[in-house]
């Protein structure tokens, strides 16, 4: 087993990687979302649908940026297990998932040496976050979610690195309540996510960076070594 990596590959979406187990967050590998709402992409996709080899994708919640309708259909699922919140299920069945379990808020799931936790989030569909522990690394990633009290319990769990979104529209905190957040659950590292795909919908992750003290910036469809953020903050 190798370190952990990480790495964005834009909106929510991440691929974690011990070298044995591929979680993949959020892929959003189409431009479905043009097509339904004439809202083009920013950046180009990293891959086509065809190339995810994840064990694992989790879908924190029915949006299309979020459950990709127009790329599922496409990823090679046959050794591909979905996890998402019950409201997401007919979609993914819809796409032709076959292997899914409900993945609502305190569903734990393990696979490899990752163990996987879905957390509360407050968003405009059913949601979640998701709590990821791997060698005794502890990420959060806040999923879509608007700012509320209940997210302040995460504080709880020594979080290494906090993603959070920052755009601060259609049911999502803003810079100030997510550098409110992270303060409130002081990680290591605190990561801006979910902005740079859509022009009507994004953010300068600079605002949020310059008002941590243990702030990182992801490239696009870069990967990182988790220890190696940890040491250049």
């Amino acid at each position: 087993m190798k370190d952990l990596s990480i790495r964005w590959i834009g909106q929510n979406g991440y691929l974690l990687s011990d070298g044995e187990t591929e979680i993949c967050m959020d892929p959003y590998l189409s431009n479905v979302v043009d097509r339904v709402a004439q809202r083009g992409r920013m950046v180009e996709a990293p891959f086509p649908p065809e190339e995810l080899k994840s064990d694992v994708v989790v879908c924190t919640h029915n949006h299309l940026d979020h459950v990709d309708i127009d790329a599922i259909p496409f990823m090679k699922k046959e050794n591909m297990l979905f996890l998402a919140p019950t409201h997401a299920r007919n979609t993914l069945m819809e796409c032709g998932v076959t292997s899914y379990i409900p993945f609502d808020e305190g569903a734990v799931y393990q696979v490899g040496n990752f163990n996987l936790t879905a957390v509360f989030a407050d968003h405009s569909v059913p949601a979640i976050g998701l709590v990821v522990e791997h060698g005794g690394l502890t990420l959060y990633f806040s999923g879509d979610t608007e700012y509320h009290e209940r997210l302040c319990e995460l504080s709880k769990r020594n979080i290494d690195l906090m993603f959070v979104c920052i755009n601060g529209k259609l049911g999502n905190m803003t810079v100030t309540e997510a550098i409110k957040l992270t303060k409130i659950i002081a990680p290591r590292v605190g990561i801006p996510t979910h902005y740079g795909m859509f022009e009507s919908n994004t953010e300068d992750p600079q605002k949020y960076l310059s008002r941590i003290s243990c702030g990182f910036e992801m490239k696009h469809n870069v990967e990182y070594s988790v220890k190696e953020m940890l040491k250049n903050v």
